[in-house]
């Protein structure tokens, strides 16, 4: 599915102490994606707002779970029905999608939707 399996390099996971001690709210494992996504020069897609606002600190870019459900259907990868089906499971489940943003996006996937009938 396009999924690999990247590794820290010795001089990141020594990295990783010294943000633990810096970002007491995120584990060791939000803080090697953090470091990996650093090095990789990649986007970071979490929601959790700990470490969103930890990657913002160390100019690593970070978004959302609705973010990447927008660019999936800016892009054509999926439809605008889909992202539409995908943020209604997002939001069924215990999850805390920031809400002004996620819903500007719903509102704007339900347009270009009826454009597209």
């Amino acid at each position: 599915m396009g999924l690999l399996d990247e590794s820290l390099t010795p001089a990141e996971v020594a990295e990783i102490s010294g943000f633990v001690e810096r970002y007491p709210k995120l584990s060791y494992y939000d803080i090697s994606v953090m470091i990996l996504a650093r090095s990789k020069n990649t986007v970071l897609i979490s929601g959790d707002e700990a470490l969103r606002n930890a990657a913002a600190d160390n100019g690593v870019d970070c978004h959302g779970t609705c973010w990447l459900i927008d660019y999936l259907a800016s892009e054509g990868i999926i439809s605008y029905s889909e992202a539409i089906a995908a943020y209604k499971v997002i939001r069924d489940k215990p999850r805390f999608p920031p809400k002004e943003e996620c819903h500007a996006l719903l509102d704007g996937w339900k347009q270009r939707k009826k454009l597209l009938e």
